[in-house]
C-alpha cells in the first residue's frame, strides 16, 4: 500500500525516535492538529487511536481514519492506522502534524472508524472519488461534526432516530439471512421495526442503506454561498434554491434531524404557530438579517451550515413555529438568555432569567396531571397523560419538594396564575390552576407578604421551558397564550392566598401547601408512611369527576435518613375523617376516613373527628430531617386566605 504524502491511502507516522528513545516532533505550530475522537462514528463503541509508543493492547482493533484538513468543505482522504515509523517530514509537506500536541489549536476534520466497521460500509472501493464522499457523507450527517455548542451538540444527539429504510434495503438484509421480506410492505416492515430498533439486523440495514445512499445519491460540485441567500432547499435535492438577492426581512427557518440539516426555507412572512411537536426533528428559526454572516456549503444533497458563532441568535425548538413575541424575545433582548418584556404579547413570561438556546414544548391538551417543583431558579413543570395517576411523583430529594394536581378524565384546565412573593428568594413561589370540575387548586409554597403575579394564562395550551442540563434542572420559561386577568377576576383582589401557617412549621422555611374540599367525595387513596403510619397524602376523587392531591406528593416518605414506600388504604364514599392531634413539633399526624363513626377514635383524646364539610388543608416542610408537616380542617373558604 502507497503511503506517499500524495497518495490518498496514507499511514500515520511521527518522525522517528532518536537514539535516547524519545520522539523528537518538528516545530508543527503552523500546521493542522486534529481534535482525536474516542468512538467509532459509525458503531459508536470505544476506539483508541495508537500512538507510536503503546505497546499492543489485547483486544485491540484498529483504525481508519478520514480526514480534512480544510474541514467541513476540503477534501477528504483515508489513512489506514497501522504502523508508526514512516517518516513524518512527509506530512508536513500536506500541513497536517499528528502529534497530539495539548498546546496545539486542535480543529474537526477527523473521524475514525474501526476498520471492520469502514471494510463493512467501503467494502474493496478506495477511490479518492468515494474516499471524500464518505468521508463528507459521515461528517455532514453526524450532529457531532455540525459545530453546535456542547450544551446544544448534547441535546441533539437526544433526538430520536426515525430510521426510515429503505424497502430494497430491508429486503436486502433479509434475503441474505433467507427471509422473504420483499413480500411485506414497507407500513409492517416499520411495525416490526418499532419493536426491536437496537436488534443487530437493523445495523446491518443501515448499512446497506448508507452505501445504497452513497451510489445513488446526486453528484454535485461544491457550493458555498450565504443562507440569506438560500430561498428553499430540501436533503436529497441536486441544488438549493438561490435568490438573486439576499433576504434581508422575515425569517428563515432550518430543520435538523439525526441526519443533521434536512431543510432550508425563507419565510417572507411569520407563518401561523404551530404547537405540536415534531419528535423525530428540531427547528431553528432566525431573522433574515441574521442569516447574511451564516455560510452555507452544499454537495452532493447534503448541506453544511457554519453556526459555530451563532449561538446567541440559534434557539432549537421541537415545534416549526413557536409564537412570535417568544422567539422575538429571545433573539432581541436577552441573547442566550431571556426574561420577561413589556412588549410580549403571547406568551406569559416569567420573571426569571432562563438560558435560551433550548426550548423545549409541554402540551396541556388532555393531560392528566401536573407535577410542579420549585427551584432557586423558578420552578419546573411536568404534564402527565391521562388517566391520572394516584401518586405520581418521584422520591423526595433533600431540599426540594414538589406538588402534584391530578386532572380527571372529562376535566380541563381554565387557567394558571403564577405568583412570586419575596423577591430576594426566587424559590417562594406558588401556582394557582382551575379546572372545570375541581376549582382552584394550590401547588408550591404558600406565600407571604407582597405577592406580584408574574403570569396568567386562560385556557393554557403549552407550557416553553429550558430542559434539564448538567448543573440545573428544568425550568419554565413561559406559558401560552398570555392572558389579562380583569379587575374582578376571582383571585386578583388576594394579596396573600391561603390560611395562617400553623406556628409549629420553621418561619424562615418555604412551606408547602395544599388543600382540598371535604364535600362530595367519592372515593379517597390514603398514602400512609410504613414506619409509623403518619400521613403522607391523600388522592381524592368527588362525585363530579374531578379529583385533587393533598399532601406530600412523593412516592416515599423520609425518615431520618431513609426512604420507605408509603402504604395506601382506599376508601369509597367515606362520611368521617380522623385525625390525630399534634402533641408535639416533630410528631407527624395520623389521618384516618371510614364511613360511619369509629367508637374507639371518637372516644380518643388523641384524636379529632370531622363530618366532611369545610376544608382540608395540609402544609408541609422539606428543609429539616424529620420533614414537618401539619394537617388542619378548616372552614369552607378558608384557602382565600385575607383580602
Amino acid at each position: 500500500m502507497d503511503s506517499t504524502a500524495s497518495s490518498e491511502v496514507a499511514q500515520l507516522s511521527p518522525d522517528s525516535p532518536s537514539p535516547s528513545g524519545e520522539v523528537e516532533w518538528p516545530d508543527c505550530e503552523r500546521l493542522v492538529h486534529f481534535f482525536r475522537p474516542n468512538s467509532c462514528i459509525y458503531c459508536h463503541d470505544f476506539l483508541e487511536i495508537k500512538e507510536h509508543r503503546d505497546v499492543l493492547i489485547w483486544g485491540y482493533r484498529p483504525c481508519a481514519l478520514l480526514y480534512c484538513k480544510d474541514a467541513p468543505i476540503g477534501t477528504w482522504k483515508l489513512s489506514w492506522e497501522t504502523t508508526r515509523d514512516v517518516d513524518f517530514s512527509m506530512w508536513r509537506d500536506e500541513g497536517i502534524c499528528w502529534c497530539g500536541g495539548w498546546d496545539a489549536e486542535h480543529t474537526d476534520g477527523l473521524i475514525a472508524f474501526h476498520q471492520d466497521c469502514f471494510a463493512a460500509i467501503d467494502g474493496a472501493d478506495l477511490s479518492a472519488e468515494r474516499t471524500d464522499r464518505l468521508g463528507r457523507a459521515c461528517s455532514w450527517t453526524d450532529i457531532r461534526h455540525l459545530g453546535f455548542d456542547p450544551g446544544n451538540q448534547y441535546y441533539l444527539a437526544d433526538i430520536p432516530n426515525a430510521q426510515n429504510y429503505r424497502h430494497d434495503s430491508i429486503s436486502s438484509v433479509g434475503q441474505k439471512l433467507g427471509l422473504s421480506l420483499d413480500r411485506l410492505p414497507l407500513e409492517t416492515l416499520r411495525h416490526i421495526q418499532s419493536y426491536c430498533r437496537d436488534a443487530p439486523f437493523w445495523k446491518m440495514v443501515k448499512t446497506i442503506d448508507f452505501t445504497t445512499y452513497l451510489d445513488m445519491g446526486p453528484r454535485t460540485k461544491m457550493l458555498s454561498t450565504t443562507l440569506a441567500s438560500v430561498a428553499q432547499w430540501t436533503r436529497g435535492s441536486t441544488s438549493p434554491v438561490l435568490s438573486p438577492t439576499q433576504y434581508t426581512s422575515g425569517h428563515v427557518r432550518i430543520t435538523i434531524d439525526r441526519q443533521g440539516f434536512c431543510e432550508i426555507e425563507q419565510l417572507s412572512e411569520y407563518p401561523r404557530v404551530c404547537l405540536v411537536k415534531r419528535p423525530y426533528k428540531r427547528f431553528i428559526i432566525l431573522q433574515a438579517r441574521h442569516a447574511v454572516s451564516i455560510k452555507a456549503s452544499f454537495k452532493d444533497g447534503m448541506c453544511w451550515l457554519g453556526l459555530q458563532n451563532s449561538g446567541s441568535i440559534s434557539t432549537i425548538w421541537d415545534i416549526p413555529t413557536p409564537p412570535d413575541e417568544l422567539l422575538y424575545c429571545v433573539t432581541e433582548y436577552h441573547g442566550t438568555r431571556f426574561s420577561s418584556h413589556p412588549s410580549h404579547e403571547t406568551c406569559s413570561m416569567m420573571g426569571w432569567s432562563i438560558p435560551g438556546n433550548i426550548l423545549e414544548t409541554v402540551s396541556l391538551d388532555n393531560i392528566g396531571g401536573l407535577t410542579v417543583g420549585l427551584t432557586n431558579h423558578g420552578f419546573e413543570m411536568e404534564a402527565y397523560n391521562k388517566p391520572s395517576k394516584l401518586q405520581q411523583v418521584r422520591y423526595l430529594k433533600t431540599w426540594s419538594g414538589k406538588a402534584y394536581m391530578p386532572i380527571g378524565s372529562n376535566d380541563s384546565i381554565l387557567w394558571i396564575q403564577v405568583r412570586r412573593y419575596d423577591s430576594s428568594d426566587w424559590d417562594n413561589t406558588s401556582i394557582l390552576v382551575k379546572t372545570k370540575l375541581s376549582g382552584v387548586i394550590h401547588l408550591g409554597h404558600q406565600g407571604e407578604g407582597p405577592g406580584k403575579i408574574v403570569a396568567f394564562s386562560k385556557f393554557p395550551r403549552v407550557i416553553f421551558h429550558h430542559p434539564s442540563d448538567r448543573n440545573t434542572g428544568k425550568r419554565v420559561a413561559a406559558i401560552h397564550p398570555k392572558s389579562n386577568p380583569s379587575p374582578d377576576h376571582e383571585v386578583s383582589g388576594f394579596a396573600n392566598i391561603g390560611p395562617p401557617v400553623p406556628g409549629s412549621l420553621f418561619i424562615t422555611s418555604p412551606t408547602f401547601w395544599s388543600w382540598a374540599p371535604l364535600q362530595d367525595i367519592a372515593s379517597v387513596h390514603v398514602f400512609m408512611a410504613a414506619v409509623d403510619g403518619s400521613f403522607v397524602g391523600m388522592h381524592i376523587t368527588y362525585k363530579n369527576g374531578g379529583q385533587r392531591f393533598v399532601g406530600n406528593a412523593n412516592r416515599s416518605s423520609t425518615t431520618g435518613d431513609w426512604l420507605y414506600q408509603a402504604r395506601e388504604v382506599q376508601v369509597e364514599n367515606p362520611t368521617r375523617l380522623y385525625v390525630e392531634i399534634k402533641t408535639h413539633l416533630e410528631r407527624h399526624q395520623k389521618v384516618k376516613l371510614s364511613v360511619g363513626n369509629e367508637d374507639a377514635l371518637e372516644k380518643s383524646e388523641l384524636w379529632e373527628g370531622y363530618d366532611l364539610v369545610g376544608e382540608l388543608h395540609y402544609w408541609y416542610q422539606v428543609r429539616g430531617v424529620p420533614y414537618r408537616g401539619e394537617v388542619q380542617v378548616l372552614p369552607s373558604g378558608s384557602w382565600r386566605g385575607l383580602k
